[in-house]
């Protein structure tokens, strides 16, 4: 018997796992005892919401290496899934492998005729686009706009292009503490017809989603109007 790959969502804040784990991911965690991890730290927390239970001290966690390709020791999981042990993959926040790292893990997986195994959990880009009310038969994913000033407004021009022409959902995200110049950048950037949705801290406590015209945005936004350092997600349509 082979082992197989378990991709494991993982939340995307502060929620209690009863928001974001069906039972059988819970009952799947109960019974692994090792993992590929973004993060250490992440991954203990998240093992220790769900099975609180569980002796940490018992797991085996190996590390995708982020500041050398997403690298892993890949003949030594390799041979644990050849030896029938099963193992969970869990990276930083929501679903693997979606705008997370993983497809290196996955795709290694598959070459070497190990099954993988996708886990029912919250993607904030999946979350994000059902709330926006804009068009989920085409969307666009893009991941960070580009960070030199010049390359950041033809983005935004080309993504605007899109919406007119395809009617596609153009979607990004921005690292937390630059959430509040991005979100003045689209209202002074994009055309007022168009129209923007904010999804802020989804699946916690202090959720917030606004879709507004880039015309409504322009008058509602303040001096005082800040998401500074909270995830968010950015979605422009029509």
């Amino acid at each position: 018997m082979k082992g197989k790959l378990y991709l494991i969502p993982v939340s995307l804040g502060d929620s209690p796992a009863i928001r974001y784990a069906p039972s059988q991911n819970v009952e799947l965690v109960t019974r692994l005892s090792h993992f590929v991890v973004e993060s250490a730290r992440t991954a203990r927390r998240c093992i220790r919401t769900l099975c609180p239970e569980k002796d940490l001290d018992d797991l085996l966690l190996i590390e995708v290496d982020k500041h050398k390709g997403y690298s892993y020791p890949r003949e030594r999981v390799m041979t644990l899934l050849s030896e029938g042990v099963d193992v969970g993959f869990m990276s930083e926040a929501g679903c693997p492998c979606v705008a997370d790292p993983g497809s290196i893990v996955v795709a290694d997986c598959h070459k070497a005729g190990f099954d993988v195994v996708p886990l029912v959990g919250p993607s904030s880009i999946i979350l994000s686009l059902m709330a926006s009310g804009f068009s989920g038969q085409r969307f666009a994913f893009h991941g960070y706009l580009p960070y030199d000033d010049r390359e950041r407004r033809q983005a935004l021009s080309e993504a605007a292009s899109r919406v007119r022409r395809l009617g596609e959902t153009q979607i990004f995200i921005e690292a937390p503490y630059r959430n509040d110049r991005l979100l003045r950048e689209l209202v002074e950037l994009l055309p007022k017809d168009l129209s923007l949705c904010m999804a802020v801290d989804l699946t916690t406590e202090s959720e917030e989603i606004h879709r507004m015209t880039i015309s409504e945005w322009r008058q509602a936004l303040t001096r005082e109007s800040s998401w500074h350092k909270r995830p968010a997600i950015f979605l422009i349509g029509q």
